[in-house]
């Protein structure tokens, strides 16, 4: 399908540094999903979605290596595997790797209840990613037509440009 408009989030950064993934984040991208994004999407849609940390918020997270023994431990018994009490920290993190579920992230959950599902694409590869390709246009355009430097003014190219995104 590609660009949607009526998905559009416009805000204001309050960064100096023009990096918006700061003000960005997983309950934010999530209320964005649920309230403009899936009411616009075509039924079955596939969306893709990149490695930004918002985007991935973990549901089945498992011990990493550096946690407490006791942390591993309530995992294990959160999913009745057997361990000894003695075992090292080394021995119940290969327990935890060999039963480790895929991961589930929050908000394939969310598309797949709508009936749509989630492409993600491979870390460290800007050139799949088609919102890096649009908005290398984006920026682009506004700034051979933003003559007064007025946030409204611009607000107006970046809307009018997404209505004519492929046209």
């Amino acid at each position: 399908m590609g660009f949607i408009p009526e998905a559009l989030l416009i805000f204001k950064s309050g960064l100096k540094t023009g990096d918006y993934h700061g003000e960005m984040n997983s309950g934010n991208y999530l209320k964005w999903v649920k309230n403009q994004l899936i009411p616009n999407l075509p039924p079955k849609s596939v969306v893709v979605i990149d490695n930004a940390p918002y985007h991935n918020v973990q549901l089945n997270r498992s011990p990493s290596s550096n946690a407490k023994k006791d942390t591993m431990k309530e995992w294990m018994d959160s999913r009745g595997q057997q361990y000894y009490s003695k075992e090292t920290k080394i021995e119940l993190y290969e327990k935890i790797r060999r039963h480790k579920e895929a991961r589930v992230f929050e908000v394939d959950r969310v598309f797949a209840e709508h009936g749509h599902s989630v492409l993600r694409l491979p870390p460290y590869h800007p050139e799949l990613n088609p919102i890096e390709n649009i908005w290398g246009i984006m920026k682009n355009w506004v700034a051979t037509r933003n003559v007064t430097f007025k946030l409204e003014d611009v607000k107006k190219l970046v809307m009018e440009k997404c209505a004519n995104i492929g046209k």
